[in-house]
């Protein structure tokens, strides 16, 4: 349950920074602040769970390097950090970068124990990306009929609000009636732009399953692609030389983990879409 909680934590964090824009920069760092207290939480739970010692420095390791990628990245607002759970540990990381991953953890539960969470005041000009799917409605009865083990086109069309970069960042998912996922990353030139922060996606995803015999429905929605090394904020500054790549614990360990190590996922934003299939059998 632990674990589960700490990755909602860190899951939010994603949206808030990758599904909103008109933030500021005080605004991205008090996210990513939370984000950093979320993954302390994860090495304290790494370190109860009792997997053993390499994964218990490989988490330390990487989590020494998002302290220094904290400082690196916000420096001009580490001054409203003060007394702030990071503030705490960057004043520590000597410390931190020599004493041993057992200990680390144990600094790292008092500091939690003695930090707060920090006020995310809004801007005024901020908007939230959406998206809505016009095709398909949902709301047809007759099915889209295709023969089994051959692909049948669906057509998608769409409206996208307050999207940055929608030709890289958009993709469509389809999910199955077993479960299976498929995610398509539209052509760009699918994509207009009819208006000032809209966009208008029209497409088409092909759909295939062998499996099928009996009409069931997929379900269609619309995904926001995002990873942690494309915020404008981001560096591509090497640690090599910063003292969390001296660790003296680590020194078994072949190199370093390449810094700034990007986190991808994907955030669904439009509502899901169901659409009957109904498969034929195939001619003999």
């Amino acid at each position: 349950f632990e674990c589960v909680f700490v990755f909602q934590i860190l899951e939010e964090t994603y949206k808030l920074e990758f599904l909103y824009s008109g933030l500021e920069s005080r605004q991205v760092a008090t996210i990513h602040h939370v984000r950093l207290q979320a993954k302390a939480l994860q090495l304290i739970l790494t370190a109860r769970s009792r997997q053993g010692l390499d994964p218990l420095i490989s988490s330390c390791e990487k989590f020494l390097q998002d302290i220094e990628s904290f400082q690196r990245l916000f420096l001009a607002e580490l001054p409203y950090l003060q007394d702030s759970f990071v503030d705490q540990l960057l004043e520590l990381l000597p410390r931190l970068s020599s004493c041993k991953p057992v200990e680390l953890v144990r600094i790292l539960q008092s500091t939690l124990r003695q930090s707060g969470l920090l006020q995310l005041p809004l801007p005024e000009q901020i908007h939230r990306a959406t998206a809505t799917i016009i095709e398909p409605t949902g709301e047809s009865d007759n099915p889209l009929k295709f023969t089994t083990g051959l692909v049948v086109a669906l057509d998608i069309d769409a409206t996208l609000e307050h999207v940055q970069d929608p030709q890289n960042t958009v993709k469509v998912q389809v999910l199955y009636p077993d479960g299976q996922s498929h995610v398509i990353h539209p052509k760009p030139g699918d994509f207009r732009k009819p208006g000032p922060d809209r966009h208008r996606l029209i497409t088409q995803v092909y759909l295939s399953h062998s499996a099928w015999t009996e009409p069931s429905q997929i379900e269609v929605r619309l995904l926001l692609a995002y990873s942690s090394s494309s915020t404008s904020l981001s560096s591509s500054s090497s640690l090599s030389s910063s003292p969390a790549s001296r660790l003296g614990w680590s020194d078994s360990i072949d190199g370093f983990p390449p810094p700034e190590l990007a986190v991808e996922g994907t955030i669904p934003f439009s509502k899901p879409v169901k659409v009957l299939i109904m498969p034929k059998p195939a001619r003999r």
